[in-house]
């Protein structure tokens, strides 16, 4: 039996139904702003990213120049656009409650919106305080960096190589990766494309879930894995 230290959770797209919210609202601004991409285009190249990654990636790849002030106006509509329509993934409040190995949850978002959508959505008591932000530690340390994910191993003086990671995105995936992680792949999110499956275990995902209601499965699998 092999132990498990950690078990981390992404937040956008695999607790909360966010990323889909996010991405339609940053297509939107894109093509306001002379980039041609739809949210099937966008989910498959920039879908984890932070947003100055994003804007970075964004004007590299389509020779476009962005105003600096881009992302003035996102959130405000974000969190709005959150206030009335975010909702939990399916399963996560059962999924998470029952979990007994210690957790906590690493993202590119920020600490106060970590905050406050986990707050509305009732998952914030199961994780407190072991929710950790890749802004914190600083430009340039996001996903698809594995330091986040390194920084939460820290906290519980877990083995990069005896923590499981879920994430929904590729670069979220790379970086668990990166980080020595045994990654769950997740593809329940209402953002996620017929080939998301293919893309997340060509990033290296080491198996692919539907639902969080397989995850108990998979942590099992995992545990029965020799040494």
């Amino acid at each position: 039996m092999k132990t498990l230290d950690l078990i981390i959770f992404d937040c956008d797209g695999v607790l909360i139904d966010s990323e889909i919210i996010g991405i339609r609202l940053a297509v939107s601004l894109l093509n306001q702003h002379g980039v041609d991409i739809d949210v099937a285009g966008f989910t498959r190249l920039y879908s984890g990213l932070d947003w100055d990654a994003l804007i970075e990636r964004v004007s590299q790849d389509r020779g476009v120049s962005l105003p600096a002030n881009i992302g003035e106006d996102f959130y405000p509509r974000l969190m709005a656009a959150f206030a009335s329509d975010l909702e939990r993934i399916a399963g996560s409040m059962e999924v998470v409650s029952a979990i007994a190995t210690p957790k906590c949850i690493c993202s590119n978002s920020g600490s106060e919106q970590l905050d406050a959508v986990l707050t509305q959505v009732g998952l914030k008591s199961l994780f407190a305080p072991h929710v950790y932000s890749a802004r914190d530690l600083g430009p340039g340390r996001g996903k698809p960096e594995p330091d986040i994910f390194l920084h939460g191993a820290r906290q519980f003086d877990a083995r990069p190589g005896n923590t499981l990671v879920i994430e929904d995105s590729v670069h979220g995936v790379m970086a668990a990766k990166r980080a020595g992680m045994y990654v769950v792949g997740f593809t329940g999110g209402s953002h996620t494309t017929p080939d998301h499956a293919d893309r997340l275990i060509a990033a290296g995902a080491d198996v692919a879930i539907d639902s969080l209601y397989r995850l108990p499965e998979e942590v099992e699998r995992f545990r029965r894995r020799a040494s």
